[in-house]
Order: structure tokens, then C-alpha cells, then sequence
């Protein structure tokens, strides 16, 4: 994973243990989206060489523990709103950081959040990590979406160290911009391979489903992925792991549009997620707005094949070891899916290709490893 943009060891100031903060997350353990997970897998890291780490979390999140893996839990109020959750607590956290300077990194992450970033001072080195373009998503209207490119603008010409989560992002920083960025993507976790009681829960086979996971999001694609499945003449069913971030009556509608084939068991993680990924035909991941996708990697880590649509942050991921079809056409991933169960052995054959690729590209503890050496040159 070592980039020309990282720095490097010879470069960094020599080890001492760093007072972090960091911002942007709903909290840990992470319960829902990618930079939840992704400030969970850095921060327990950190600890373990050597560091102090205070995750921030809004007083909302379920967990009520006040350490977790060593990472200091930091709760905090916030407005529990759409609009001004994330930026109530962001902004609450930043002048504490400002007014009571104990730490030596504020790390931020979305760029939501950014838009607080210079509120911290100058007397602590700022890192900000730039996960997506949230601002292309179509559940925002036009406010939230101006107040997001502000967020972003913001933390880009603010911070004094900028990560992207993935090549594309870094190039559109640079082209945007006229600022580098250090390129340090998410990851996946390697376990043991699980067990499969999860799998009886809901009546399914090991290989006898398609899976999706991801939060129900009109942007998703999973009504794509729904017309597609129903059109197919298989025993196979469909797996849908998420949560709901549309209007219950946009909800209902994809599940009218679902045959009886298809099972939503809502939000899931842990073991039960993963005996999923590790059991599944395939992960089917029919997105049209992306960072860099920590289910598709989760999926690739445990060996398994990933179909994707062919927007650029998928293909990113995925490489020459995932199956694409145009984004949107239920027709093209309908023939995909065929092709696939038609096919076993070259399923197979992608994904220990896909597991292979996450290990020498997307490890969690090499990414933690990039994320110190870049704040240990801040210092």
C-alpha cells in the first residue's frame, strides 16, 4: 500500500506516543457507515503502538461504555436531526478541542464535519480525511448539499494534512484543488472462517444467495438490483443486509417490487454479517455513488466473488478480480448474475483473486501503519 505521497519512515520524527482526537464519526463500535468503521479499525491500532486515542461520540450512539479496545470514548451531545446531528456535535468538539489543548493530532473525518475543522486553533496539528463525495447523494436537497461542498472547501485549504481514501478522490483533490493528498484507503479485517448458524436463521445455504449490504439509500441501486433478481430463474435468493434511509412508503415499494425470494434482515454486524459474506454465492454491489466501498472490500477479504457496477470508485476497488455491469441496467446485471451461477468454478476462482488483492492492497494494519507515519511527521 505504500504510496509516492506517503510519508515515509525516514521522514517521520523519530516515535513518541501522540495525544489523538478525532472527529466526524457517530462513535465506536461502529453501528452504521463507512468512516464509523474505518475510525474503529485506526484508532484500536493506534493504541495498541503506543498511542492515546479519544474517539469523540454523539450522545446517541447506543454504546454507553466509556473505553473500547483502549480508544477513549469521549461522549458528547448534538442535535439528533438530518441536518444538524453531525454539524451540532462537530462544532461542540472542536471548540473543546480549541478551548482545553491536550492533544497533539485532531484527525477529521467527512466532509460534513469540515466545515468546523479551523474552529480546533492552531495549537494542535489537523488531519482530514476525505471518505466521499457526500454531496452527490441524492437523499440531500440543494442546502445540505452547498453546506457539504462548503464543508469540503473548508477542510482542504484548513487542515495541514489531507488523506483520500482512494486515487480518484486524491485526483480530484489535486485537480480541484491545487492541494496533494496522501492516499491511505479503507480496509478489510481477515478473520478465521465462521460458522453458518446465522445462515439457519433465515432458511438460507451456504452458496445459495445473493448478498447485499449497505445502508437503503435511493443512490444504492438496490431497486436495480431487485428488478434484476426477479427477472432471474433461479432457486438462489437474495440477501438484503441494511438499514433504511428512505420513506417508508419508498421502502414498501421495493419490498412490493421483491419476490419471495428475497430476505431483508435489516441492520446487521458482527458474527451474523460475517458468516454472511463467508457463505454467500456472491456480494452484489449495484452503487452509483461511492467512496471507496468497505462492503465490497469485507466481501473480497472473505474470499468471495463481487459483482459491481462500473462506476470508477468500484472498479477501483475491485481491479481485474470483480464482474461489472453498467450502472443502472437491471438487463446487464440480470445476465450477469446468470453468468455467474452458470459458472461456479470462475466464481470461486475470483474470489480467492479478491482475497488476494485486499491483503496486499486494503489492510487494515497497514493502513493504521500510514496513518502514524503521516502524524508523526506533522510533529
Amino acid at each position: 500500500m505504500k504510496d509516492e505521497s506517503e510519508p515515509g519512515a525516514s521522514e517521520a520524527a523519530a516515535f513518541r506516543p501522540l495525544r489523538i482526537a478525532m472527529l466526524g464519526s457517530k462513535g465506536i463500535p461502529a453501528q452504521h457507515g463507512g468512516i464509523e468503521r474505518h475510525v474503529e479499525e485506526i484508532a484500536a491500532r493506534l493504541v495498541r503502538r503506543g498511542h492515546t486515542v479519544d474517539v469523540f461520540t454523539r450522545g446517541h450512539h447506543p454504546s454507553r461504555e466509556r473505553t473500547w479496545e483502549g480508544v477513549r470514548l469521549q461522549r458528547r451531545p448534538s442535535l439528533n436531526t438530518k441536518h444538524l446531528d453531525a454539524a451540532s456535535h462537530t462544532a461542540l468538539c472542536a471548540l473543546e478541542v480549541a478551548l482545553r489543548p491536550r492533544y497533539d493530532i485532531l484527525h477529521l473525518h467527512g466532509i460534513g464535519p469540515g466545515l468546523f475543522l479551523p474552529w480546533a486553533g492552531r495549537r494542535v496539528r489537523t488531519v482530514f480525511t476525505y471518505h466521499a463525495q457526500d454531496w452527490r447523494q441524492r437523499k440531500w436537497g440543494r442546502v445540505a448539499r452547498w453546506s457539504l461542498r462548503q464543508g469540503e472547501r473548508t477542510a482542504l485549504r484548513h487542515a495541514d494534512a489531507v488523506i483520500a481514501v482512494s486515487r480518484l478522490l486524491q485526483e480530484y483533490i489535486r485537480q480541484t484543488y491545487g492541494r496533494s493528498a496522501h492516499y491511505i484507503p479503507n480496509g478489510a479485517t481477515f478473520r478465521d472462517q465462521p460458522g453458518d448458524a446465522a445462515l439457519r436463521r433465515w432458511q438460507l445455504s451456504a452458496r445459495g444467495y445473493f448478498l447485499f449490504v449497505g445502508r437503503i439509500l435511493p443512490d444504492r441501486g438496490l431497486g436495480t438490483l431487485l428488478e434484476a433478481f426477479t427477472a432471474l430463474d433461479t432457486p438462489q435468493r437474495l440477501v438484503v443486509v441494511g438499514d433504511v434511509h428512505v420513506s417508508p412508503e419508498a421502502m414498501q415499494a421495493l419490498q412490493r417490487g421483491a419476490d419471495g425470494r428475497v430476505v431483508f434482515t435489516g441492520y446487521l454486524q458482527d458474527e451474523p454479517l460475517q458468516q454472511l459474506y463467508a457463505h454467500a454465492t456472491a456480494l452484489v454491489h449495484p452503487s452509483e455513488v461511492e467512496g471507496l466501498p468497505l462492503a465490497v472490500l469485507e466481501a473480497m477479504a472473505h474470499a468471495r466473488p463481487v459483482v459491481v457496477s462500473d462506476i470508477a470508485e468500484n472498479l477501483e476497488a475491485v481491479g481485474s478480480t470483480g464482474i461489472t455491469f453498467p450502472v443502472g441496467n437491471p438487463d446487464a446485471l440480470q445476465a450477469v448474475l446468470a453468468q455467474l451461477l452458470a459458472h461456479p468454478e470462475q466464481a470461486e476462482s475470483l474470489g480467492l483473486q479478491a482475497r488476494a488483492r485486499v491483503l496486499s492492497s486494503y489492510n487494515w494494519d497497514d493502513i493504521a501503519g500510514a496513518t502514524e507515519r503521516l502524524y508523526l511527521a506533522l510533529v
